[in-house]
């Protein structure tokens, strides 16, 4: 499918459907392979300066159902791929990429290309088990095991919103007047945490990540994933659009400018918040396509509405995200249960049993 067939109208068109599909009460968003399998089911990504000095911290959340059964959290032989781009081309940079057995032992694979094709591994850098800090060539550290879901978000609330919007309204009392309830509170998921130095990083970085499964010989690419909610706040469930930017990569993806502006020009409208709607949903797409996290290496690491530096494990996505979608400023009263900590690998560990 390609976008640039879609003129205007049927961009308008494509993005309201997508506003009056029925609600998820979740940042989990499912390619249909991962629907299937939650093991290969990305969910977050956090880019932010490392505790210690000189490195980089990169953590991909996957799997909101983990269990004990062999290949519960991780699926055994997949690749869980974190690419760091030294250049806004996605021409040098790296790959790299994690494969599980059914035990739950890794390889890691580091491959100096940010973009190679699907199933690209690279020169194995070491191995570990979960659970337990691998220290792997380089001075790189890896970790991978269950922790607690760090993520909060207003499920009643962003239920209300998608109900509104797709009727042509906004009511942004919406965020107060209901009992904001966090879904995530005492769930769990698997998390790989890799730790860089900067000595192997650009000074500016393009982050994304992607899951790839290999079936009858040929690789494929499952799931793409970079800037928080991206999905849920410009894609919803248009399973087109959403099945598009699974398969993508950052230098093929800008013809979801498009949607992007048109989506958020329609929300922008209803809440009265901008006197040129278009304008600023222009705005907003092109500082969120190509989907990726850009981060300035070594500085403290801040996703805002105003713009992107890294995401820490602190920071409130989604209400920086609704604020992009609406055009102004948006707390969607949730508070932080604080599931981090300050030194490696971050995320609190949790027991399956």
């Amino acid at each position: 499918m390609s976008f640039r067939k879609h003129n205007v109208k049927l961009i308008l068109l494509a993005t309201s459907l997508a506003c009056s599909a029925g609600a998820t009460a979740s940042h989990h968003f499912e390619s249909a392979a991962a629907l299937q399998d939650p093991s290969i089911n990305q969910l977050d990504n956090y880019v932010f300066q490392s505790s210690r000095a000189d490195a980089t911290s990169f953590i991909m959340d996957i799997n909101p159902s983990p269990n004990d059964a062999a290949g519960g959290v991780f699926k055994p032989g997949a690749l869980y791929n974190i690419h760091i781009a030294d250049d806004s081309k996605f021409k040098t940079g790296h790959t790299f990429s994690v494969m599980f057995d059914e035990k739950g032992n890794y390889t890691v694979y580091d491959m100096n290309s940010p973009n190679a094709p699907v199933g690209t591994k690279g020169k194995e850098i070491g191995k570990g088990e979960l659970n337990k800090k691998a220290e792997l060539s380089e001075g790189i550290h890896l970790w991978a095991g269950v922790v607690k879901d760090p993520f909060f978000g207003n499920s009643p609330g962003l239920h209300i919103l998608r109900q509104q919007l797709s009727e042509g309204t906004y009511d942004p009392g919406i965020w107060t007047s209901v009992k904001g309830k966090n879904i995530f509170t005492g769930r769990k998921c698997g998390a790989i945490v890799l730790d860089v130095p900067n000595t192997l990083l650009g000074k500016k970085i393009e982050v994304f990540m992607t899951t790839a499964v290999q079936k009858d010989s040929n690789w494929k690419q499952v799931q793409y994933s970079a800037i928080p909610l991206f999905s849920h706040s410009m894609l919803f469930e248009n399973e087109a659009l959403k099945t598009e930017h699974n398969m993508s990569r950052p230098d093929n993806s800008q013809d979801m400018k498009n949607f992007v502006s048109a989506r958020t020009a329609r929300a922008s409208t209803f809440a009265h918040s901008q006197k040129e709607p278009q304008v600023y949903g222009d705005k907003v797409a092109s500082m969120l396509v190509p989907d990726v996290i850009t981060y300035n290496v070594g500085t403290p690491a801040k996703f805002s509405a105003a713009s992107i530096n890294g995401r820490s494990l602190s920071d409130d996505a989604m209400s920086e995200m609704l604020t992009l979608l609406l055009g102004q400023p948006t707390d969607q009263h949730i508070t932080d249960q604080k599931l981090y900590t300050q030194d490696f690998p971050y995320l609190i560990p949790a027991s399956l049993k």
